[in-house]
């Protein structure tokens, strides 16, 4: 993929249609209810008519014996005619299952698509939270046993203690990352969940990203750029920066020794932009695609691989979109572009507003 302007890394971004209503019968509850009435009253008024019929010309006795007459069987009628509401009751009930082909009647059947719709939904999620916790637990499993690993060696006097340290070291640092990592991911969470937006700043939250990193821009002798323009959001300040740390860390990480790399804010025609570029080679477009889902990283990569899953978290709780693009010059892709694009709300004084 390309992009215009100095353009960054990772990425990635599916539905669950209900179980499509059974055709059999669907006749509707009331069609079944007025065939019953009709029938019941019928099948009394010729069994009266040949069974009693001096009795049924009464109006007194001839009234009361149709009515007890109906309506035993009219309740009859009317339980096989409600049957499709136990069935979707028991479909709801722990265990119950809601493959089992049963006719749906015309008034469930809006009921019954977006129950299914729902509990496809929870299943989704719950096998998203299924296999993410299985990745977390195994990511957090294996330091552990790559230390233990490095410590017997160093206590056995099979490792050097001087090459073995740093890499420990290393593990170590790994280890804190991830579990940053998954308490910024439960944190992002839980404000999602509250909701409590705010008007933010970008420009002003950028700045300060960049002047938090800058110790790190100037470890890596890296040839720095920012440009910005005032645009204002409603979310959280905290989740924001969080979303220009991963990304700006994530450039820092892939741009080589003494590169450029930058961050632009800007307001296109109805949209406001952050870019953050580097040059740091490009992405295999084969895997661009699942780079923002947990615990996925691009070959060679030595990440977490949490944080532009974070980062897709949190750009979707602002109703934006982040996305990651090859660069190109001279027909050689030569960088990664990290876009997030907000759709701006109408002008407002003293800089744009998403």
């Amino acid at each position: 993929m390309t992009s215009s302007a100095p353009s960054s890394r990772p990425t990635m971004t599916g539905s669950d249609s209900p179980p499509s209503a059974p055709a059999a019968r669907p006749w509707s509850i009331t069609v079944r209810l007025l065939l019953c009435l009709g029938l019941c009253l019928l099948l009394v008024e010729l069994l009266l008519q040949g069974l009693l019929p001096e009795l049924a010309g009464t109006p007194l006795w001839g009234g009361l014996l149709r009515i007890l007459a109906v309506l035993p069987l009219f309740a009859w009628c009317a339980v096989r005619a409600l049957a499709p509401l136990r069935w979707l009751e028991d479909a709801l009930q722990p265990g119950g299952g809601m493959g089992a082909a049963r006719p749906v009647p015309a008034e469930l059947r809006p009921l019954s698509d977006a129950v299914h719709a729902v509990l496809a939904q929870q299943r989704e999620a719950t096998e998203q939270q299924r296999r993410f916790l299985a990745d977390a637990s195994h990511q957090l499993r294996t330091p552990f046993a790559v230390l233990r690993t490095q410590l017997q060696g160093a206590m056995s006097g099979q490792l050097e203690a001087k090459d073995t340290l740093p890499k420990m070291l290393a593990t170590v640092d790994r280890s804190s990352e991830l579990v940053r990592q998954l308490l910024s991911l439960a944190k992002v969470e839980q404000l999602v969940a509250q909701g409590h937006w705010q008007e933010v700043n970008l420009d002003a939250v950028a700045q300060e990203v960049c002047l938090e990193f800058g110790p790190l821009l100037a470890r890596k002798r890296l040839d720095f750029s920012f440009e910005s323009v005032p645009v204002r959001l409603t979310t959280d300040p905290w989740m924001l920066g969080e979303l220009l740390r991963n990304l700006l860390s994530n450039a820092i990480h892939h741009a080589p020794r003494g590169s450029a790399l930058g961050m632009v804010v800007r307001v296109l025609p109805d949209q406001a932009e952050l870019l953050i570029w580097d040059n740091g080679g490009g992405i295999d477009a084969a895997v661009m695609d699942r780079l923002f889902e947990p615990f996925q990283s691009a070959a060679g990569g030595t990440g977490i691989g949490l944080g532009l899953s974070i980062c897709r978290q949190i750009a979707e709780s602002m109703q934006a979109r982040v996305q990651l693009f090859n660069r190109v010059q001279d027909d050689r892709v030569v960088g990664v572009d990290a876009v997030v694009r907000w759709n701006l709300a109408p002008a407002s004084e003293g800089g744009s507003h998403a």
